[in-house]
């Protein structure tokens, strides 16, 4: 094959929608959208790379359609990135099965051309004014925030057997948060997120690599009735659909970002703890206070997820058992790291890491996880450990199993 222009890229594209070509693998469906025009709304649903139920919403094509994005690959492109994912083909491979070049006279090469500058412009210049705008709004809302302790975020973590280190630097409690899902369309018939639930929330602050704000993991707690109940997490249904969702969520930029849990009290700590989520971070603190363990020269962080934990995968890999709804194969991120992602911005200083493994995620996407992360933080001097909770469990339900 000849190398492809970029017009001849921008043909391919056009020829094969990328909502259409998704949609073959899983099924999609959408959401928002305006009632003058119903297709503006963002598809979502299971990934065709690395799976999920068919309510997931892990995959997602935003308005415009020209795009995918996937939270827990993690992974995104364009369609022909997508063909190369999902079946396991090389670039070449992929152009073929989407129909392969075809002639373009000039006339349409310079159309080509044109909407192509435009249209890179305008979405460099939408993304980047809503990155900040968004994340103005997170750290307006995280500067408001109280202290844990004293506070439903205490009593929280108290019953799931937590403690909460005495400088929590890296979470707050938040009295009152919206909970958008979906889209609604106002009396001028703009279309805006949907708030579905208001209620106080846990907040933990993402630190940036250049140690600057990017956004905010968020938990909405129950609301008790007595003073003896233990909240949990809020209960939070869709009013469409009737499903229970997810009362955790990330907003703002978490890529290569890290939630400070705990730290050392030396501003460059000797070993660092790393897990996927802020329990499973605070078990292993608590754990380690309970034993008596020092704890002067570490730190404590949470990478938010296992994809921002690993980073990027050079390629997709079979699953060895999982099938996608076709029969073929599942793909899942792979072993070896992408060398093009940093990944978390690990301290120099570090001298031991410890990368914690739940045991309740998908063996094979949480083993190969472990093992990019391991390959892409190896450095000369560097002990590097993998603690895997037992199968079914993470760290926090081990802890409250020792109790």
């Amino acid at each position: 094959m000849n190398r492809l222009s970029p017009d001849d890229l921008d043909d391919i594209k056009a020829r094969n929608p990328l909502e259409a070509v998704a949609g073959g693998y899983v099924k999609l469906r959408r959401l928002g959208g305006t009632e003058r025009d119903p297709l503006s709304g963002r598809l979502v649903g299971p990934c065709p790379i690395c799976g999920g139920r068919a309510t997931s919403q892990r995959f997602e094509i935003p308005k415009g359609g020209e795009s995918w994005v996937c939270a827990v690959c993690p992974d995104g492109g364009d369609v022909i990135h997508l063909v190369m994912k999902a079946e396991g083909c090389d670039f070449r491979s992929a152009i073929e099965r989407l129909g392969g070049r075809t002639e373009i006279d000039k006339a349409a090469a310079k159309a080509l051309f044109e909407a192509r500058e435009q249209k890179r412009i305008d979405r460099e210049k939408t993304a980047a004014s809503y990155r900040e705008a968004e994340r103005k709004r997170l750290y307006k809302m995280w500067k408001s925030r109280m202290p844990v302790h004293g506070s439903p975020v205490e009593t929280y973590a108290a019953g799931r057997g937590l403690q909460l280190p005495a400088v929590c630097p890296g979470l707050g409690y938040l009295p009152s948060v919206p909970y958008y899902h979906g889209e609604t369309i106002d009396e001028r018939g703009r279309t805006r997120p949907r708030i579905i639930h208001v209620g106080p929330a846990m907040g933990a602050a993402f630190i940036r690599p250049n140690g600057t704000f990017g956004g905010l993991h968020l938990t909405w707690l129950g609301v008790t009735t007595s003073p003896d109940d233990r909240p949990g997490k809020a209960e939070i249904i869709d009013p469409d659909s009737g499903e229970i969702l997810n009362a955790k969520k990330m907003r703002g930029s978490k890529t290569g970002a890290h939630i400070l849990i705990a730290t050392a009290n030396a501003s460059y700590p000797r070993r660092l703890i790393v897990g996927e989520g802020i329990e499973t971070v605070l078990a292993v603190w608590t754990a380690y206070v309970q034993a008596g363990r020092p704890i002067d020269d570490v730190a404590f962080w949470a990478a938010g997820d296992l994809g921002n934990m690993a980073g990027r995968a050079t390629e997709a890999v079979r699953h060895p058992i999982l099938k996608r709804p076709n029969g073929h194969p599942m793909r899942v991120p792979g072993p070896m790291p992408d060398p093009d992602d940093s990944g978390l911005s690990i301290p120099d200083s570090v001298e031991e890491l410890i990368l914690l493994g739940d045991g309740d995620s998908e063996k094979v996407l949480t083993e190969h996880a472990m093992m990019r992360a391991a390959r892409r933080y190896t450095r000369d001097g560097r002990v590097i450990r993998i603690p895997f909770a037992p199968a079914g469990l993470d760290f926090n339900n081990v802890l409250q199993a020792a109790e």
